[in-house]
Order: structure tokens, then sequence, then C-alpha cells
């Protein structure tokens, strides 16, 4: 029997407060009582597959994650996969019912999977990764990792404020892995801390190529047109966040913002409504 909470969306990364563009996703679930309750990823058995649509659904009963257990004895909740998707031990020509695995993502998305156990009676590893040729997405396994370890690095230091070094990370993130959709967005954040507005606009840009349903890259992207003035692209990007994840309150606040340089006050005043709601202050 379905959990309760089995329709209930992913929030698509931890709601930061203090600025519009945010870093690296994080999956967060809304409890009982409407709190969010943040995790780095979530472990369980698959329980339906879907090879054509690229989508699948991970039961969790539980084990890993304490703050989880406080509230639900079992969790099941639904991912797509991309281009962008990185697997560990196998690719998505594994993904089938009673695979176990861990994932991490946002906003529905799985950017990580990695099979925990022995799949269909045959271990996995890097000679099952180079047989599925068709659904490949690196040289080696050993090439994935890199791209998933340059970009923990980059970011790491990107948190720490060495810019200079998460941007050397980051490019080693997409040299190993060219379609890796977070490096991008995160390399676009630091360039544009940086102050180059131009080169966050291409990574944003880049990072929704790899990904096309990314709000995360779209509400980036248009919040750079936003301070470069684009008023209108800048609406159009953050609309397109909001239809890829409804329960986004950062881009509805920096919708608001791009409303009320336009002079629509009511749209403004709606959206921040929404973001207020949604747990994002407007200031």
């Amino acid at each position: 029997m379905k959990s309760p909470f089995a329709s209930l969306k992913l929030i698509a990364f931890a709601i930061l407060l203090a600025g519009s563009i945010t870093n690296a996703p994080a999956i967060a679930i809304r409890n009982a009582t409407g709190v969010i309750i943040e995790v780095d990823y979530l472990s369980g058995i698959v329980s339906r597959v879907d090879q054509s649509g690229h989508g699948f659904t991970v039961t969790w009963k539980g084990k890993g994650m304490l703050k989880m257990e406080r509230y639900w004895p079992s969790y099941q909740e639904d991912y797509q996969v991309t281009d962008s998707t990185v697997y560990k031990n196998g690719s998505w020509a594994n993904m089938q019912k009673g695979s176990h695995v861990r994932i991490a993502g946002h906003s529905y998305v799985a950017t990580f999977v990695e099979f925990t156990t022995r799949i269909a009676g045959k271990a996995t590893g890097a000679a099952d990764e180079h047989r599925a040729t068709g659904n490949r997405l690196f040289n080696s396994t050993a090439e994935a990792q890199n791209a998933i370890s340059y970009f923990d690095r980059g970011f790491a230091k990107q948190k720490k404020g060495d810019l200079d070094g998460a941007m050397a990370d980051y490019n080693q993130a997409v040299k190993f892995n060219p379609k890796y959709s977070n490096a991008y967005n995160n390399r676009g954040n630091v360039k544009l801390t940086k102050g180059d507005l131009n080169g966050a606009l291409a990574d944003y840009n880049q990072a929704i190529k790899s990904n096309p349903k990314s709000a995360l890259a779209y509400n980036n992207l248009g919040n750079v047109k936003l301070r470069m003035g684009d008023l209108n692209g800048a609406l159009a990007d953050l609309n397109q966040a909001i239809e890829h994840n409804p329960q986004y309150g950062l881009a509805y606040r920096n919708r608001g913002n791009a409303k009320q340089k336009k002079g629509d006050l009511d749209g403004a005043i709606a959206d921040f409504n929404r973001a207020i709601k949604l747990g994002v202050t407007t200031n």
C-alpha cells in the first residue's frame, strides 16, 4: 500500500533565504506538518520502472536517514533521469524493479544513481557499464566518478570563497562529463560572483541544454537577465523555472522582482505572496 505522502513532489533544492542564485541541489521533502526536511540522498528499492519514459519509483524503508524516520515508517518517490544523470555500478539499462539504489538529485530529477547491490543475478560494475553502450554517458565509470569528485571539491571551495579554485574544479568536472548540468550551473554562479555576467549567462544556457527541465538553471538564468536589464527574457526564464517546479519559492520571488521593475505591481505582489507562502521572503 502506498504511503499517504507518495504523491508529494520533491522540492528542487534547499531554499536559500539570503540570495537569488542557488548552488548544488539537495532533496527536500515536506513532513506532515509542512516543515521542509533536507536530505542529501534517498536509498531504497526500485518499485516501478518506465524504460521508455526514463522514469522510476524508489520505495524507502526507513534506513539511513534518521530525520525522515521521525515522520515516515516508509516513503515512496518518483524520479526522472536525463542525459546528464550519472550512474555508478551500472547504467539506465540496469534499472529494473527490485534493484537497490541510492539517489541524489532535485526537482523529481535523479542527477546521480548508484546501484548498491547485485542486479538481475549478476554483479554490476565497469564491465557492465561498457557493455551497455547504448546507454553509456561516459567512457568509463572512473570518468563519471572523477566528474562528481571535482564537482564536490569545487562546491566546497566555492563555499569557502575560493572562487578560482572552484572554477578550476568545475572546469574539470565538465571536461570529464560534458553534459554535467549542475557543474555548468555552479560554474555560472562562480562567474556571476566574479562579475562575469556574460560568462554566467553562457553557463546557465549550457546547463539548460544538458537538462532542459532544470528549474534551478532557469531560475539562475532569469536572475542574470534581470540584473542585465532584460526583463522580458528574465520573465520567460522564470516562468520556465516555475513550470518545471511549481513549489520553487525563489523563482516566484525573482519573478516578482522582474514584474515590479516592469511596473506590474499587482503581479509582483501575487508572486511575492506565493514566495512567502513557500517560505522565501522578499527582502
